[in-house]
């Protein structure tokens, strides 16, 4: 439903499905969103990225920020980092091997940090710090030996409320649906167990008759009338029918089990 909005710009009425303000002619009358915080600020007050992808499509990544939000995530450099003097609360930028004194009060910082990290952020994409950066969620990666497991990692500023509670619900979305796939594999196997036993069934018996017959039967009534066995022929021959039918029975089931 289409309704009417002020544009950020200059305050003006715009509708909300317009693409650009009448106006003051800006193609952004709602404002963008910072990829840090993500609140939105004007775009003549935003900083913005663009990058550029390879390929036959060449596309292009644009990224807004606050200038506060940008200056914080770009200084945070590999080999340096930013922190804030602690009697004096003064932005300080240093080495991360080395303590520094404060321009402002001198004030001795010990600022020995953990070794950076290698990784970038995955919402900014400006490099992490490993004190300075916060696990988001554990992804699935394709490596020459099979699946394993990786943390993707990103800024504590850039971990907002928002996004925690956006990657708390793809979890839960994600655990779902992982509960459907094990239902479904689960259900697939309980059928295909079925079906084996079925066929594991049948060739028993069918084998189980047929080597009776020749072999249990016919050594029977051999055995009959060389040793004597058996009350009269047919108990003979039924006796070494009913011994080789379960004997080939339990033979196929056993071998079945080490399929």
């Amino acid at each position: 439903m289409t309704t009417l909005l002020q544009c950020i710009e200059c305050d003006r009425t715009v509708s909300s499905q317009a693409s650009r303000c009448p106006h003051c002619k800006t193609q952004y009358p709602f404002g963008v969103k910072c990829i840090v915080c993500c609140k939105h600020l004007k775009r003549s007050e935003a900083v913005k990225l663009s990058k550029e992808y390879g390929g036959a499509e060449n596309k292009v990544s644009v990224k807004f920020f606050h200038a506060s939000c940008h200056n914080q995530v770009s200084q945070i450099r590999t080999g340096r980092a930013r922190t804030s003097c602690p009697a004096c609360k003064v932005p300080i930028e240093f080495d991360t091997s080395s303590s520094v004194t404060c321009h402002n009060c001198g004030h001795n910082v010990s600022t020995r940090l953990e070794a950076p990290s290698l990784a970038s952020c995955c919402y900014c994409g400006f490099n992490l710090n490993k004190n300075l950066e916060v696990g988001v969620k554990q992804v699935n990666r394709q490596f020459l030996d099979g699946w394993i497991k990786e943390t993707i990692y990103a800024h504590r500023i850039c971990y907002t409320k928002e996004r925690q509670e956006q990657e708390l619900k793809s979890r839960k979305k994600e655990g779902i649906e992982q509960v459907k796939i094990d239902a479904l594999l689960s259900n697939r196997r309980h059928n295909k167990q079925d079906s084996r036993n079925r066929e594991t069934l049948f060739l028993s018996i069918f084998l189980g008759l047929a080597l009776g017959i020749i072999v249990g039967g016919l050594g029977g009534v051999i055995s009959h009338f060389i040793v004597g066995f058996g009350s009269s022929l047919s108990s003979a021959a039924l006796f070494g029918f009913a011994c080789v039918f379960v004997l080939t029975v339990a033979a196929v089931w056993i071998l079945s089990f080490f399929e």
